[in-house]
């Protein structure tokens, strides 16, 4: 029986086929979940968010995914890292430390840096580059969007609901911009890239990275919609006859740009370069 290849250490940035990539980032990239104490004594797990290793031991995501104020960090909050292979097998990696210790958050530039501890010398991390990414350059995403994530009676954690999902595209702008997402820390005049498909909820943090070498020159923020026009509409004969009493038939619709955005590595080169992470 032919063994599966498992890659360890530092991924290659050599050209190759986007699927051997993708095999390959599937072992650095995890989803960042929180086990919040109740009542009872147990825990209550979330599926927060993406991220990946930078080195064997270091991870990055961004503060939102940690600390947003809409979904804070509260005292006695535990994480771990927890990735999805193949449907089955899975890698837990416990965070001992927790915010202020082995979790350091920067909310100014929307990143954090994890030190895992738990993950061992072998560990598959991404090779960085700090360079931007030019314009209709060809790029991949990876992560655990829409996860969710729990544990049998026995302690066990079942993934099921953990999807490793990717996308590929293209650079369609790369820009400066004052960008407020309302969570208390708006970001000036910072260079972002842009792409045309849509990140969801669960992508940020996840590695933005060259389609053809692997490596990953920025991470996911989350995307903007501006409206763009609005027009009166009707609904549907057949949704009309039910719609509750006095409810109108007719709305206001509106248009939206949607475009899904990215913070470029090369802005935290100062903090991971603390960490011990070089090119």
């Amino acid at each position: 029986m032919t063994k599966s290849f498992v890659p360890t250490g530092k991924l290659s940035a050599k050209r190759r086929e986007f699927k051997s990539i993708i095999a390959d980032i599937r072992y650095a990239v995890f989803s960042v979940v929180r086990f919040r104490p109740d009542a009872s004594g147990k825990f209550q797990t979330t599926a927060l968010g993406s991220g990946f290793f930078v080195g064997p031991k270091i991870f990055v995501t961004c503060w939102h995914v940690i600390d947003d104020p809409r979904n804070a960090h509260q005292n006695g909050d535990k994480y771990a890292l927890v990735n999805n292979l193949d449907g089955t097998h899975t890698i837990v990696y416990d965070i001992t430390g927790g915010v202020g210790t082995d979790i350091h958050l920067y909310p100014d530039l929307d990143f954090a840096i994890i030190v895992c501890h738990a993950a061992n010398a072998q560990q598959a991390y991404i090779p960085i580059g700090y360079a931007h990414a030019p314009v209709g350059a060809e790029i991949g995403v990876a992560g655990y969007p829409l996860a969710i994530f729990s544990v049998d009676a026995s302690g066990n954690a079942d993934v099921k609901g953990l999807v490793y999902r990717i996308a590929k595209g293209v650079a369609t702008a790369v820009y400066p911009i004052n960008l407020d997402c309302g969570d208390g820390h708006p970001l000036k005049d910072v260079p972002v890239i842009e792409v045309n498909f849509f990140f969801v909820p669960g992508n940020s943090g996840g590695p933005i990275f060259d389609a053809e070498t692997g490596r990953a020159f920025a991470y996911v923020k989350g995307m903007q919609t501006p409206k763009i026009n609005e027009f009166l509409d009707t609904a549907a004969p057949v949704t009309q006859q039910q719609l509750p009493a006095g409810m109108s038939h007719q709305y206001i619709a509106g248009i939206r740009a949607v475009y899904s955005i990215g913070l470029m590595l090369d802005r935290v080169r100062p903090e991971l370069e603390k960490f011990g992470v070089q090119l």
